[in-house]
């Protein structure tokens, strides 16, 4: 008898975490897609540094704030700032009411990590990127000069 009832929970356990991951929600369908975007406008701007592709997978809003001239001076410089793209790795995702934020963790040449920070609007359609390289040298020599400074206040 014990080991019917252990069968029968054994199966249990078996169907429920399938049949919970069966249907997907649209939480799953929205970070399937914006993640494609994400993916095609890394690819675009930072490994083919092609402005133009990279622009054109962005939202109609940001298409009309931004110049496609404006978007190449970018790429431009972010090419000459901080290299070839060597890595990127996703790390997170958050929901907002009308706004979706996707941020990944790259590694270049010159930059050895950069966030990168994607913003989607309610419709799943990219509006805006932001790259951040974090420089551990530069912050330290922010630290030390705010130091001096509030020492020499006092």
């Amino acid at each position: 008898m014990k080991k019917i009832y252990l069968l029968a929970m054994m199966l249990c356990l078996l169907i429920l975490p399938t049949t919970a991951m069966a249907a997907p929600s649209a939480n799953a369908k929205a970070f399937e897609s914006e993640e494609t975007i994400s993916n095609e406008w890394i690819d675009a701007m930072l490994v083919k540094q092609d402005s133009a592709s990279a622009l054109a997978v962005m939202s109609a809003d940001a298409k009309k704030n931004v110049k496609a001239s404006e978007m190449l001076k970018a790429q431009q410089r972010m090419a000459k700032e901080l290299g070839t793209l060597k890595e990127s790795r996703f790390v997170s995702w958050t929901r907002f009411d009308k706004t979706d934020q996707f941020i990944y963790l790259m590694s270049f040449d010159k930059a050895k990590v950069v966030r990168c920070e994607f913003i989607f609007n309610s419709k799943g359609e990219l509006d805006y990127f932001a790259l951040t390289p974090f420089a551990p040298e530069q912050n330290a020599k922010n630290a030390k000069d705010a130091k001096a400074n509030s020492k020499a206040t006092k």
